[in-house]
């Protein structure tokens, strides 16, 4: 497992490891996730990509569980302190003996808070979703939900908390795969 670990965090740096993207660690007592993601701006000329991103995560609790995603972020006409961003991801776990894949839709919020003197801060949620149609070998359903607060501690560096519930469904059987609170940091590039 600390092989697995320590080759995601190796990828994860080198994949992210651009202008506007994020490396981050979190953890609890029971789990670890290592998160990354990326503008693809990075990796074409074309300035309309800028607000195109690509994400990755692993989470290694009792099971394990990879994620990759596709999204759009962006912020209303004259709201610049909202995000919101709309996407896919691929989904791989296994329990059981029993092999997941799903890919479901995410959409998700994020605003600034300004709490005075405090450095900046964000409030977000995320939402994933993937119904029957949208999950494949023994996979039944998917459903996620994310709550995270984070703040700037110094430049580059955001520490957050968070609580995340995964329900990975399968064909046999329904299992709740993470239900827990976390906390972690992210470099931002």
């Amino acid at each position: 497992m600390k092989k697995i670990v320590f080759a995601s965090l190796l990828l994860a740096a080198q994949l992210f490891a651009f202008e506007r993207g994020s490396f981050g660690l979190n953890i609890n007592d029971s789990d670890l996730e290592v998160e990354g993601r990326s503008s693809l701006a990075n990796f074409v000329t074309n300035p309309i990509y800028r607000n195109f991103y690509i994400d990755a995560n692993f989470i290694n609790a009792d099971d394990s569980l990879f994620g990759v995603g596709f999204y759009v972020e962006n912020s209303p006409i004259n709201y610049n302190n909202l995000l919101f961003d709309i996407g896919l991801r691929m989904i791989f776990s296994e329990n059981e003996d029993d092999k997941f894949f799903a890919i479901p839709i995410t959409a998700a919020a994020k605003a600034r808070l300004y709490l005075g003197a405090l450095p900046k801060s964000h409030l977000g949620v995320k939402l994933a979703f993937a119904p029957s149609p949208l999950t494949f070998q023994d996979a039944d359903s998917y459903f996620e939900y994310r709550i995270e607060a984070d703040m700037q501690i110094i430049q580059n560096v955001d520490v957050y908390v968070g609580y995340r519930h995964i329900d990975t469904d399968y064909d046999s059987h329904d299992y709740e795969f993470n239900d827990a609170v976390y906390a972690g940091f992210k470099f931002l590039f």
